[in-house]
């Protein structure tokens, strides 16, 4: 047994730098966790993981998990105390916290350096990313008890009451608040972009080339329905530069102004409750739509694209797709975002299946491009 203790710790000193080795081994990893942990530290762990998120928060906001990153040698607490201007005292106790939780790396009394999973935490996008989820997210968390009894456990579909609007005290459906918190949008779109850098995308595993191949500068090539900033329209320009065609991005006039400024892409303010004005588009696409809406609305918004499409148009679903067993634990972190703050879902398989077919549609292609989340495209046309 001491030949594997040490194994695993020389492991720990020097993992492999193979991605599929990494995460087998991190898969691995969690399961003999599960198998050994003893009932106190499992009950810590789940107490205590609301104060991992809250001192992550407070470690971005005092730059330690930067300042340790930066440092070439370790950092004692008298010295970050300095730079942040925190209490010595106080600052060794959050130092303490965070390197019993392996967020940083302790090196000796009151001194620490900075590891694999600080430098993580020290990158802008992902101390974005803990700033939305500690101020977007958790107050939601901490009504959702409360809220499941008094609606009798139903599944949350109104997105004008749930979790949401009880912690932030609003009658307004979650996105229509957010565009008003421009420090918390601004928080929202570096975590997703940061979320996608260096990620496989839709692009990777569709022809698109090859579908719209044929086309001029006054075809309809790509039309993003309700496309938020326009992220997919620059990345299809950035990919297929010299594919002649109209590109336009769809959303709301509140959205729009805030859209990224690429060359071709045209702008378009839309509703997604109205018929489709651009009428024989060759490629339709949606990402991350659907998600926010039960089955009969989604329907409603499927239906409203389908009377603008031709034999020729595809509509291009971009969602993330919950295998019917053995779901990724970040695809269910996302789900249970999805039902505390937007009271909406991420889909199975199964339900993506029902739902497409309830609308009438035919499934062309259904393809994962990142399966450690599920996300994915579903390829789809009328029937």
């Amino acid at each position: 047994m001491s030949d594997i203790v040490a194994q695993l710790e020389a492991l720990a000193e020097s993992p492999p730098e193979d991605s599929t080795t990494r995460l087998n081994l991190y898969n691995a990893a969690k399961k003999l966790i599960v198998a050994t942990e003893d009932p106190f530290n499992t009950i810590c762990r789940v107490n205590g993981s609301p104060m991992i998120l809250t001192f992550c928060q407070v470690a971005c906001d005092l730059k330690i998990f930067a300042q340790l990153a930066e440092a070439n040698s370790p950092l004692c607490t008298e010295s970050l105390a300095a730079s942040s201007g925190a209490d010595p005292a106080f600052l060794s106790r959050i130092l303490r916290f965070l390197a019993s939780n392996d967020l940083i790396r302790e090196t000796g009394e009151d001194e620490f350096t900075a590891n694999a999973v600080t430098r993580t935490l020290a990158r802008p996008g992902f101390q974005a990313g803990i700033a939305h989820s500690f101020k977007a997210a958790m107050p939601c968390l901490q009504e959702t008890p409360k809220f499941l009894a008094e609606t009798n456990y139903a599944n949350p579909t109104d997105v004008l009451h749930g979790p949401f609007q009880i912690a932030h005290k609003t009658d307004k459906p979650a996105y229509a608040w957010a565009m008003e918190q421009p420090q918390l949008m601004a928080d929202f779109n570096l975590w997703m972009t940061e979320q996608h850098r260096g990620q496989r995308t839709w692009l990777d595993v569709f022809d698109f080339a090859q579908h719209v191949g044929d086309s001029t500068a006054n075809t309809l090539l790509f039309v993003d329905v309700g496309g938020g900033i326009g992220q997919q329209c620059a990345l299809l320009k950035k990919t297929h530069p010299r594919v002649p065609g109209r590109v336009v991005l769809q959303d709301q006039p509140f959205v729009l102004p805030n859209a990224i400024p690429v060359d071709g892409v045209e702008k378009q303010a839309f509703d997604l409750w109205v018929e489709q004005p651009l009428k024989g588009a060759r490629i339709y696409y949606m990402r991350n739509i659907l998600e926010d809406y039960p089955d009969e609305k989604a329907i409603m918004i499927l239906k409203n694209t389908m009377l603008a499409m031709t034999s020729d148009s595809l509509l291009i679903i971009d969602e993330m797709i919950i295998p019917n067993r053995g779901a990724s634990q970040r695809s269910t972190f996302q789900d249970m975002t999805m039902m505390t703050t937007l009271a909406s879902a991420e889909r199975t398989e199964r339900q993506w299946d029902a739902l497409l077919d309830g609308a009438g549609l035919a499934v062309r292609q259904k393809t994962a491009y990142n399966t450690a989340t599920g996300e994915s495209i579903i390829v789809t046309a009328l029937t």
